[in-house]
This record gives structure tokens, sequence and C-alpha cells, in this order.
């Protein structure tokens, strides 16, 4: 039996921390019952600086992309790349950038009850199939309950003390010099980044879990 920790470092604005999600869930179904897979999430701000309220995404992802055209050829790639890992990707002119302070600390509510997993992919097809605003304190509640998330954990999710783990979480991994999403951390001592196809995962973990392994 080989034990296997991943820690995921993701935001759930981002498309390819959902991508990599899904590849990487994808490896691990391979892998059979001769493993022990014990996923953690841990928070990343693909886009820190954004407002509690949002900001419109057209406007806000053309500027970092350099014109609208640019982002259109990046979105139709992405919806491509999507439907291949069997994601659906939609996009429309009313979709806000949201910011996710408030999101990971719902996911950090989320681990106290072993739901981290379930939640996190809720959130991202809430997001970005959806097109819901996972910003705002009503969707994150919505989604928490459809999943099964108690209303202890919600009130959770909202207070000082979650906002200051989360706060400290985000200040550690900046501390390790961790600038993209999403990184995998395995075994607390493997760093992975990117979203790679289910075989190189696959291949990694293998790989891990027989170094790993007791002698």
């Amino acid at each position: 039996m080989a034990d296997l920790r991943i820690d995921i470092i993701a935001d759930v604005t981002c498309p390819w921390s959902y991508l990599g999600y899904t590849r990487l869930k994808q490896a691990i179904d391979q892998l059979g019952d001769d493993y022990r897979i014990d996923i953690r999430w841990q928070p990343f701000e693909l886009h820190p600086e954004v407002s509690p309220t949002g900001e419109d995404r057209e406007t806000y992802l053309a500027k970092k992309f350099g014109s609208p055209e640019k982002l259109n050829e990046a979105t139709h790639a992405l919806q491509q790349v999507g439907i291949e890992a069997g994601i659906e990707f939609n996009f429309s002119e009313k979709d806000r950038i949201p910011n996710t302070r408030l999101a990971h600390q719902f996911i950090l509510a989320a681990t106290k009850s072993s739901l981290a997993t379930p939640f996190s992919t809720a959130l991202y097809r809430a997001y970005f199939t959806d097109g819901k605003d996972i910003g705002s304190n009503s969707i994150l509640t919505e989604v928490a309950l459809s999943i099964g998330m108690k209303e202890t954990d919600i009130e959770y999710a909202q207070t000082e003390k979650a906002k200051s783990i989360v706060e400290k979480k985000l200040e550690r991994l900046h501390q390790l010099d961790i600038k993209s999403a999403p990184t995998y951390v395995i075994n607390d001592k493997y760093m992975v980044h990117g979203a790679h196809d289910p075989e190189s995962f696959l291949k990694v973990l293998t790989d891990i879990a027989t170094k790993d392994s007791p002698k």
C-alpha cells in the first residue's frame, strides 16, 4: 500500500487549475486500490488585485492579454482543451472576475468537514460552466449547501479566524516562491507545476510512490 499526500495549490478562477485537477483525478483513478491518496487544497490568488466586488471579465482580461482579439483566441483554445478533458468552459459578456479570498475561506471550512474536493469542483463548475459569480457570499453559500456543507461550516467560513488562516497560508506559499497555479506538492517534498496530461501525472505519482515506499 502506497500513501501519497497531494497538496493542490490552486485558484477557483484559474482554468488551468480546473484542467489540472481533472487530469490528476483521471490519473488517480488508474492507480487502483494499492494507493491511499490524501488531497489537500491550498489557496492561490490568480488575480489578487481584483476588488471585493469583482471586475468585468472581458475588460479585465483583454488588458492582461493585450487586446480583445488575443483574449478571444486564448478563450477558444481553452474551450478546445476543455472539451478533450470533459470540461465545458462557457463564457459570456456578463461574466465577472471575482476576488477569490472568500471562496478560499469556504474551501478551508469545507476542509474541516472533509468536503474540500467536492466543494472545489462544484465551484469550478459554478464559475466556468454556469457563469456564476463565486465571489458572492450568497453563491458560495448556495454551492456549499448543494454539496452537503452545514450551516456551521458556512458560518465558520465567514469568521475572522478563517480569514486569518487563509491569509497566513497565502503568505507562506508566497515565501516558498510559488508564483503559479496549479502547483502540486507531493509528500511534502516533490513539486510539480502545471496541468499535465493524465499519463504524465500517473508516471509522476507511481515514480514518487516507488521512491518513498519502505525499503
